[in-house]
């Protein structure tokens, strides 16, 4: 009955026997068929047979500690348990597992097999895309120290760093300055920043003519300014600007000269005694060149991508947020000028019905009295903006036809902040965005932030002046620039009025030079203003110069510039307050504000 348990040793206790043992009654026939495989032998399968739990309990534990191993009788189909060997634990010790139980955790012990597969294939191919990365770096940092007497500084070497380069190390000419006035730069060389860009992957779009690459010949050096008194001593070297757009028409981007000749000084950077040349040519308030400058090639190198662009443009999103909500500037705020608060690049893309744009304040800008929006804003974000601008590159696209212009800016706030805090801008290009003062942000303190302008093949800015000591740094690309001095004022249609939406920028597009006719008669299109403002325009005194990837071009107050991107195309700029000098060949201040109309103490940029 009830009172009857099996002990430890399957002895059934009968209570009512006081204590004593006895052995326990018959059994049915055996409760479970199993073979000593721990398998089910084919009479297991028997129909007929009784169901365990028809079984008393007692019997069942009875039988499981002193049944033989071998079992014939199929009414029972639970398996006996498996003995386990001495000494050794198991954590399967109980029933076996079905076939399907282990048909599972086989699948998926392959599935994880296959997975550490692909992470590993997907680390070398990391690991491979790194090295492909820095073989690149090594190519193009081959590529200028194979120039003669140009040397690499590291890229975090401090910008004035002169100690950084042996100053009597690998001179270009016995002189030790710029290139030779008769050497000219050969097309064709393998450049392992060319296109297709890295976030563009298998795009083959390219520019007919790689300006970056195209043939130059440079003037002999002259590491001293030839100014004597208030004359600039002949330099740089002047023509007019009719002459210039004869010789190579604005919208002949495919047919340049065969060599363009360049008129401004150019400095090797890395090199301490040209870079302490070009610091004279600035002080002295003289256009002219860097070039090889590690921060800009470095930059170059990864603007190429795309999408580390587009990420940069969307990181200045939430740079923005953050800087509001700290308040900005140094120290959080510490009693700044609102203009140094905030941190982050903010950007914007415009078009045009053909390749010209001009500037102008848009709230200013009535319709009734002005006409209609010379050009408008889009939605373009960077990525879509860059498609478009390769796209222009392959088809050569003709000016007539709708072009695009991405336009951002860097608050002046920047400089102030940790390197990590700082926009993609601010980091890439450190000597533009710096507390205190570098070879390109000379007077920090006066620092308006950075202005960077994305160009497609074509796009011409129309010529205006800046107040500021300007900085220019080609990134991506090559620009032609059209530069006049500020006595020019009167004769390249400047507007003097304040009020006027396009103050101290022209409206002049000098590609329509081409229709004068000597006749006197008016090109179709062309009003009688107009054919006047470019024939006083011819006259003005200009210099072209051609800015490539890598290059920094420096522009005193007020000089007057014309840009054409002669391909896809990225520029910042920095300024660094305003001169006052005047010469007597190039005028200065006093031009712009007698002959242009502008009164002093009007702030403009």
């Amino acid at each position: 009955g009830s009172n009857n348990v099996p002990n430890k040793r399957g002895r059934i206790k009968d209570h009512c026997c006081k204590g004593k043992e006895r052995v326990p009654p018959p059994l049915p026939p055996v409760l479970r068929a199993t073979t000593h495989s721990g398998r089910r032998s084919t009479a297991a399968m028997d129909t007929n047979a009784h169901s365990p739990s028809s079984v008393p309990v007692r019997h069942r534990r009875a039988v499981e500690a002193e049944a033989p191993s071998t079992v014939t009788d199929p009414r029972h189909r639970r398996r006996a348990p498996r003995p386990r060997k001495a000494g050794k634990s198991s954590c399967c010790s109980g029933p076996d597992v079905p076939v399907y139980v282990a048909a599972s955790a086989l699948l998926f012990s392959l599935a994880g097999a296959a997975l550490c597969l692909v992470v590993g294939l997907s680390h070398i191919r990391n690991s491979r895309g790194i090295a492909e990365g820095i073989r690149r770096q090594q190519q193009e940092s081959a590529r200028w120290t194979q120039r003669p007497g140009a040397k690499v500084l590291p890229a975090d070497a401090p910008v004035d760093a002169a100690d950084a380069v042996d100053a009597g190390a690998s001179e270009k000419n016995s002189d030790g300055y710029a290139p030779d006035a008769a050497a000219a730069e050969e097309p064709g060389e393998v450049d392992p920043m060319d296109v297709p860009f890295a976030g563009t992957p298998g795009d083959v779009s390219r520019p007919k003519v790689d300006y970056v690459k195209h043939r130059y010949v440079y003037p002999a050096p002259m590491p001293v300014p030839p100014v004597v008194g208030n004359s600039a001593g002949g330099y740089p070297e002047l023509t007019t600007l009719g002459d210039l757009m004869s010789n190579w028409d604005q919208d002949a981007l495919d047919d340049p000269p065969d060599v363009i000749t360049e008129v401004l000084q150019h400095f090797d950077y890395t090199d301490p005694k040209q870079r302490e040349a070009g610091r004279r040519y600035r002080e002295k308030e003289l256009p002219f060149k860097y070039v090889n400058v590690p921060e800009v090639l470095e930059a170059s190198s990864k603007w190429q991508d795309d999408d580390y662009i587009q990420q940069g443009f969307m990181e200045g999103r939430e740079l923005k947020r953050g800087s509001h909500r700290r308040g900005g500037g140094r120290g959080g705020g510490g009693g700044r000028k609102a203009r140094h608060q905030g941190a982050g690049v903010s950007g914007h893309c415009q078009v045009s019905k053909s390749n010209f744009f001009v500037f102008f304040v848009a709230p200013k800008w009535k319709v009734s009295v002005h006409g209609p929006l010379p050009t408008t804003d889009n939605n373009w974000d960077y990525k879509e903006w860059a498609k478009d601008a390769r796209k222009a590159d392959a088809e050569q696209r003709p000016p007539d036809q709708h072009h695009f212009y991405f336009q951002a800016g860097v608050s002046p706030g920047e400089r102030f902040l940790e390197h990590q805090s700082k926009s993609f801008v601010s980091r890439d290009l450190p000597g533009f965005s710096q507390a205190d003062p570098t070879a390109f942000c000379f007077d920090p303190n006066k620092s308006k932030g950075i202005q960077c302008r994305f160009g497609e093949r074509g796009v011409t800015a129309a010529t205006h002046y800046d107040a500021g000591r300007n900085m220019i740094a080609m990134v991506l690309g090559a620009k032609r620039y059209i530069l006049a001095p500020p006595v020019a004022c009167k004769q390249l249609g400047i507007i003097p009025e304040v009020k006027h939406p396009g103050f101290r920028h022209s409206f002049l597009n000098f590609a329509r030079i081409k229709y004068l006719r000597d006749d006197g008669t008016l090109h179709p299109g062309m009003t009688a203003k107009e054919e006047g403002q470019l024939r006083d325009a011819t006259t003005s005194p200009a210099l072209e110069t051609v800015l490539k990837r890598g290059e920094v071009l420096y522009l005193p107050s007020h000089w007057f510039h014309y840009i054409v991107s002669l391909q896809m195309s990225a520029q910042c700029n920095t300024r660094s307050g305003r001169d006052f000098t005047n010469y007597d060949e190039f005028g200065g201040y006093n031009d712009v504000d007698q002959k242009c109309g502008v009164k002093q103490g009007i702030k403009f940029n």
